[in-house]
């Protein structure tokens, strides 16, 4: 007990400085003087996003940087999500709406329309974006500058999350922990090694000679993570990939409630340990151990556990603080938040990996014949 409570102890103390180097080093997207340069595509998939699409777009269209197109490909909308781009377009010029069609064979919905966007934009620079996205109107301008600053094929954009419900506030900031505690995204910054290649659907701007040289979305056909994916895609052809601290420019609401949180996950979480059920329970093991098996020791009195604790919390607040999220619950959701994130991967194992089911805004897929994307073939 003693031993496994030091190895805790210490692993938390790794995390604490990854936290402090990673706050640090990490650049901040900052709005740029210059508002103009090459033509950029912004290209948005969109099916049966009546409810977010036209705040995004309008979003978009008041951006400062120019040249400017927006592409939305609407992937066969059930709901009035084409009816609203429609109207918007005949206002506004630079947008155009594709009319996407149904994926072939071997192909996931999301990559095919990303695929169809990419082949109708004309820009030197891709920005591929989720439909509930929202940019502040410097957020395009920044983007450039630093891709052009950096010399980057792709800069990634890491937003501030904006979360509503407790469930929100308890499970999210995982998400945050995964890219500033648990992942060295300074050293990845630095390195062109593909497993810490990070990419996100808040915002991917790309070169558009690296994004065809690597092949594009044709390559991540399959990927039920096409945006980290597409990182390392990038990183296996030796291109540099960034991610930047963009969450004064850009900020999105992922998942509205706990129901829609592990619904949203389940597809994918299973992927992202390469499908392997042995990964997969040695990570919920090891979570348990180092998350939440602490707090247990720390009330039988054990000091080790006790100090561990401290340190998680303070890892927290200074994260919490640091990214603007409710601080209260940096004191007391960690247990919380890996439980529920337990949840997650145990029914995503099951569903995507011993059931073989794969369900993705109304479309069904065999989920064995999935990849979470970006790997060799």
């Amino acid at each position: 007990m003693r031993i496994l409570n030091s190895i805790v102890l210490i692993a938390w103390i790794a995390a604490f400085f990854r936290t402090i180097l990673n706050l640090t080093l990490i650049p901040r997207l900052r709005a740029a003087a210059d508002s103009t340069g090459p033509l950029v595509s912004v290209i948005i998939p969109a099916r049966n996003e009546a409810a977010a699409i036209e705040r995004t777009v309008r979003a978009m269209l008041a951006q400062t940087y120019s040249p400017l197109e927006v592409l939305v490909v609407d992937d066969r909308s059930e709901d009035a999500t084409g009816p609203i781009l429609e109207a918007m377009a005949r206002e506004d010029a630079r947008l155009r709406v594709v009319a996407g069609s149904e994926p072939p064979a071997g192909w996931l919905g999301k990559p095919w329309a990303l695929q169809q966007g990419s082949r109708a934009a004309r820009g030197e620079i891709l920005l591929f974006v989720d439909a509930d996205i929202l940019y502040e109107p410097p957020a395009v301008a920044a983007a450039v500058a630093h891709v052009q600053r950096s010399g980057a094929a792709m800069v990634a954009l890491a937003p501030h999350l904006i979360m509503g419900s407790v469930a929100e506030r308890v499970a999210m900031p995982m998400l945050a922990m995964a890219l500033y505690v648990f992942i060295p995204t300074w050293l990845s910054n630095r390195t062109t090694f593909a497993r810490l290649g990070i990419g996100g659907g808040t915002g991917n701007m790309i070169r558009r000679s690296d994004y065809e040289a690597a092949g594009g979305h044709e390559t991540l056909r399959d990927a039920v993570v096409d945006d980290v994916g597409m990182a390392r895609l990038l990183r296996r052809h030796r291109c540099r990939t960034v991610v930047v601290r963009a969450g004064e420019l850009v900020s999105v609401r992922m998942y509205e409630g706990g129901r829609a949180i592990v619904e949203g996950f389940t597809k994918n979480s299973f992927a992202v340990f390469g499908r392997s059920y042995i990964w997969t329970l040695a990570v919920v093991a090891l979570s348990l151990i180092f998350h939440v098996l602490p707090y247990a020791w720390a009330a039988a009195g054990e000091w080790l556990a006790v100090a561990t604790v401290i340190l998680i919390t303070l890892t927290r607040a200074l994260l919490f603080r640091s990214l603007r999220y409710p601080f209260h619950y940096a004191l007391w959701a960690h247990p919380a938040m890996i439980l529920m994130w337990t949840w997650i991967m145990l029914r995503s194992m099951w569903l995507t990996g011993v059931r073989r089911q794969l369900a993705w805004r109304g479309r069904s897929y065999d989920a064995a014949a999935t990849r979470f994307g970006g790997e060799p073939r």
